[in-house]
């Protein structure tokens, strides 16, 4: 889990501030973007498998992952059914270089698209989407309904969206958690989002290894929530 803080701690001298952490993992740049993709790969392996038991698909669906940082767990998704056409999309210009270049297998069978934007302005046409998914990203939505109206445009009715988050509880304890993140709890989630049009259909959490981070162990929880685009 959250190991990889330690390991960037280690790694760059001085270290780094919680804010510039904060910001990395927002939008991983510079020198920087290539070690943290990696470490996040780690830190969230236990969050996606959570995310993936829930993943509902179907031969040929269209599936869209919000925010996939260096596309390490594309190749997980692409098992999940047959003749599934993925689609990815990170506003890191670093992680859009790293995930093309990881999944050139993917990408070069069609079976992958990659590109850089937001999912406040999504480049896709209305309705062309199975499932959505995202791992630690709402954090970062300042107007979340804009956020989830565009992703609402691009999903078919009955389409689901998958949220991959840690709890509020245990973000709020995280010395790198800064103002940049806008954490919410399970319960105010549900209530946004069901104002945007999606309907919570199954919430899970599972608890994590604790992780130390300087010097103060943390209990860590991550949370799956399903939500279905009302038709």
């Amino acid at each position: 889990m959250l190991q990889f803080l330690k390991k960037l701690l280690q790694k760059f001298k001085p270290t780094p501030t919680p804010e510039f952490i904060a910001q990395q993992l927002c939008k991983p740049h510079g020198a920087f973007a290539k070690t943290i993709g990696e470490r996040m790969n780690e830190s969230n392996r236990s969050l996606y498998k959570l995310v993936l038991q829930h993943l509902q698909l179907q031969p040929g669906n269209q599936v869209l992952e919000i925010g996939f940082g260096n596309g390490h767990f594309f190749k997980e998704v692409s098992q999940k059914a047959e003749g599934l056409k993925l689609h990815g999309i990170d506003y890191s210009a670093a992680m859009v270089k790293a995930a093309r270049k990881n999944n050139a297998d993917l990408i070069r069978q069609g079976l992958l698209e990659v590109q850089m934007g937001s999912s406040d302005q999504l480049p896709y046409s209305a309705g062309l989407f199975d499932a959505v998914f995202c791992i630690n990203v709402i954090y970062f939505w300042n107007k979340p309904f804009t956020h989830l109206q565009e992703i609402g445009r691009v999903m078919k009715p009955g389409a689901r969206l998958y949220v991959g988050i840690r709890t509020k509880e245990i973000m709020e304890k995280l010395p790198f958690v800064t103002p940049l993140f806008k954490l919410r709890g399970a319960e105010e989630i549900q209530r946004i989002f069901g104002e945007c049009g999606f309907e919570l259909i199954q919430t899970q959490q599972e608890t994590e290894p604790p992780v130390t981070i300087y010097g103060t162990t943390y209990d860590m929880a991550g949370m799956c929530m399903v939500f279905e685009k009302k038709a």
